[in-house]
């Protein structure tokens, strides 16, 4: 139960900081009329009580020659899976771990390696399933950029931290899309695609982005210091990744302190004109909630947290365009996130390490090495 209470300014904060992460203070102190050194105190009571505990940037990684997969696999005991997740762990290509439940119980796996590795990647998982750690492997290729929503606390009354956000709107529109003249538009959306720019980027650039996607709040100095880099230079290759690589910047928080109790993935296969509703509900209406839609090869994945009182409202909307809809459980406790690895790419081949050897041996020999794997 959340026993903390928020100051209105504290409150106020939170509603910028969560649509815009990077936000200076400045411009902070502008919005909610306060100084900047009470802004500074209110972020750091924020940070200091966990409401808000990191900052990190989200790349496409389209645009640095990689391509994104997400598995579901499914693993009939716990007993494979805690030996499952460290065998993963070792993988140099792991984005996103999760133990899953539901439609497929096991692991949410997203994985983003280079493009036309597919094939060494499904060798790695299928000796798992040689193994008898795997009992089935669920393969889903992301298209374009997607479509993601970020948190709005304008539907959320801080005084007794309950969600007052209405689904009528959604039922009211959910066949809209069958008659309005943007259908190719909305059907075009999610596929998207950034430019690939791996051929412009330099080591310099690999170094700055895994800084970014760790702490992208970091001040410009310190960076500078640590890369050995002129601050100009810094500022020059920032603006370029930030303007062709970084997808989005997100902040991490307490989802308990919002009641946000439900991290879910509903998973469909269905047609592009079935799906582009979802795209219009999403480009059109509010969504006050955390999520990722994706459209994949044979329909989407749409990751969203979500209250407890809401998972219901959402389901019987997507049951009623999609009668073989599955939904998963996330839980959020087994998380594992992987930082960008620049020792992924050799420079010295200008490209991406992407053999079966890398791949597949490595990791199975790491495995073997901590007495994993026979």
């Amino acid at each position: 139960m959340n026993t903390l209470s928020l100051r209105e300014e504290e409150y106020l904060l939170l509603q910028h900081i969560l649509k815009d992460p990077i936000i200076p203070y400045s411009k902070l102190a502008e919005k909610i009329k306060k100084s900047s050194p009470t802004v500074k105190k209110r972020m750091d009571t924020l940070l200091e009580q966990n409401i808000i505990s990191s900052f990190h940037a989200e790349y496409h990684p389209e645009s640095v020659g990689l391509e994104s997969h997400i598995y579901l696999l499914k693993i009939n005991s716990i007993d494979k899976y805690l030996i499952v997740e460290k065998i993963l762990d070792y993988h140099p290509y792991l984005v996103v771990r999760q133990r899953c439940y539901g439609g497929i119980t096991g692991v949410f796996l997203k994985v983003h390696i280079p493009i036309g590795s597919l094939n060494n990647f499904n060798i790695f998982l299928n000796y798992l399933v040689d193994s008898d750690l795997v009992e089935e492997i669920v393969h889903s290729s992301t298209i374009g950029q997607g479509i993601k929503t970020r948190i709005d606390l304008t539907y959320w009354n801080r005084s007794n931290s309950k969600w007052f956000f209405k689904w009528d709107l959604w039922k009211k529109n959910i066949d809209v899309v069958d008659y309005v003249p943007k259908f190719d538009y909305y059907q075009k959306i999610s596929r998207e695609k950034p430019k690939n720019v791996l051929n412009q980027l330099k080591y310099l650039d690999f170094q700055i982005l895994k800084e970014l996607v760790n702490d992208p709040t970091q001040k410009y100095a310190n960076i500078s210091k640590q890369l050995n880099v002129p601050q100009y230079t810094l500022s020059r290759r920032k603006k370029f990744l930030s303007k062709n690589v970084i997808r989005n910047y997100l902040v991490e928080f307490d989802r308990s302190f919002f009641g946000l109790e439900d991290e879910l993935v509903f998973k469909a296969i269905c047609s592009q004109r079935a799906m582009s509703k979802i795209i219009y509900l999403l480009r059109e209406l509010i969504l006050p909630f955390e999520s990722d839609f994706r459209e994949t090869d044979k329909g989407f994945l749409w990751k969203i947290l979500l209250p407890p009182k809401d998972k219901l409202e959402l389901f019987n909307i997507l049951w009623s365009l999609f009668p073989d809809l599955q939904i998963m459980m996330l839980d959020p406790h087994t998380t594992v996130t992987k930082e960008f690895n620049p020792d992924n790419y050799s420079f010295i081949e200008q490209s991406w390490k992407d053999s079966e050897e890398f791949m597949v041996l490595q990791v199975l020999e790491k495995a073997r090495g901590e007495l994993l794997l026979a």
